[in-house]
């Protein structure tokens, strides 16, 4: 038997049990099963501590992947222990307001942050614990 032959109730329990981006590093573009499989996941990504090359990665795959777009509901997002070249919170700027399912977002270590509408309406959880300047532009 194959192994993308077991039933998908497998894979998502198990997949439970796997961080979001070893999920996403693993399984995305194995075959086209796998792909519409994650594209499913109710996904919680935590970008502390995140590598460069893993952070890059995932803002591809939510740009060009409606499906994974569409299942993010959590973002931690960190500049402090990230080390990526780019601010972080720069990056996503573009990416933030396209993910309609987003009901939880924190950012950690940040000093300042522009917030704009459409990213902070549909949230039901924001946190930002050392925020020390907020320019809300609606």
């Amino acid at each position: 038997m194959k192994f993308e032959l077991l039933p998908n109730e497998i894979f998502i329990e198990t997949f439970e049990f796997f961080r979001i981006f070893d999920i996403f590093y693993s399984f995305n573009q194995l075959n086209d099963h796998f792909n519409k499989l994650i594209g499913t996941i109710p996904s919680h990504f935590n970008f502390k501590y995140i590598q460069k090359t893993r952070f890059d990665r995932f803002c591809k795959l939510l740009l060009s992947n409606l499906d994974v777009k569409n299942q993010v509901y959590s973002l931690v997002l960190s500049n402090k222990d990230t080390p990526v070249e780019e601010n972080i919170l720069q990056k996503l700027k573009s990416t933030l307001p396209l993910i309609p399912q987003l009901h939880s977002f924190h950012l950690l270590d940040s000093n300042d942050i522009h917030l704009t509408h459409p990213l902070i309406s549909n949230l039901q959880i924001l946190s930002i614990p050392t925020l020390s300047s907020i320019n809300n532009l609606s």
